[in-house]
């Protein structure tokens, strides 16, 4: 994969995070009584994409290598547009509390199916930790996500 293609998959891998990030401020915009929650798990997505951007900066000082994957840029391009065209849905249908954790856990689980996080091979310490660690707060949240979603349930 040459270099171009993978600062493009890098910055989109960057607002895929982003787009998260901004489907979590829809939710806390329109869920006023869960604002502080979406807040924190929008902030927690925005730090993700701070990780992304720490992992291009090894790559371009030669740190870590690309792997090649089956996964084109497209499948990251067709996820963003996914969640953008959520948010939309969000704010003309005002979704609940309910639907939101649906659509939350759907997208944390999408990204770790994806093995969108996984693609790089990594040579470095320090950026095996990045790695690591964007994995395991992506584990988390759909975790979080899940229990919260129990609690409701059974409330």
């Amino acid at each position: 994969m040459n270099k171009v293609k993978i600062d493009e998959f890098i910055e989109l891998l960057q607002k895929y995070e982003l787009s998260i990030a901004a489907l979590y401020e829809t939710f806390a915009t329109i869920l006023p009584l869960t604002r502080n929650e979406w807040s924190n798990y929008a902030g927690e997505e925005r730090l993700h994409a701070k990780w992304i951007n720490v992992l291009h900066g090894y790559l371009k000082d030669e740190k870590i290598s690309f792997e090649q994957t089956k996964m084109a840029s497209q499948a990251i391009t067709t996820s963003i547009d996914f969640i953008e065209r959520q948010i939309q849905n969000a704010l003309e249908s005002k979704i609940d509390l309910k639907q939101a954790l649906v659509f939350a856990i759907d997208i944390e689980e999408s990204l770790l199916e994806s093995a969108f996080l996984k693609v790089f091979k990594l040579n470095g310490a320090k950026a095996k930790k990045i790695q690591a660690r964007l994995i395991e707060a992506t584990e988390a949240h759909k975790n979080r996500l899940i229990e919260w979603q129990k609690r409701i349930r059974n409330a």
